[in-house]
């Protein structure tokens, strides 16, 4: 069940007309020193993870995106961030 989770998270961040992409500007560290929390960790493959990334719900993060989705590449340390 878990790889199948995987794998329809996977196509909806790929596919630009279900996600918007925040870019490569921000870190993970970053986000999650603005207050999003860590809701989940999954291995894409060797060299990609999928890191889940969901508001904290303050009232200054209320025109923030409710979860973000970020592909960390360790080949090239870059994280690439999406808003479903």
């Amino acid at each position: 069940m878990n790889k199948y989770f995987l794998l329809i998270i996977f196509l909806i961040l790929s596919s630009n007309s279900f996600a918007d992409s925040l870019g490569t500007n921000k870190t993970i560290n970053d986000y999650l020193s603005d207050g999003y929390q860590l809701q989940s960790i999954s291995v894409i493959d060797q060299s990609k993870l999928l890191y889940n990334l969901i508001n904290d719900g303050s009232e200054e993060k209320i025109f923030e995106p409710k979860l973000i989705s970020c592909i960390y590449n360790i080949n090239t340390q870059l994280a690439d961030c999406f808003k479903p």
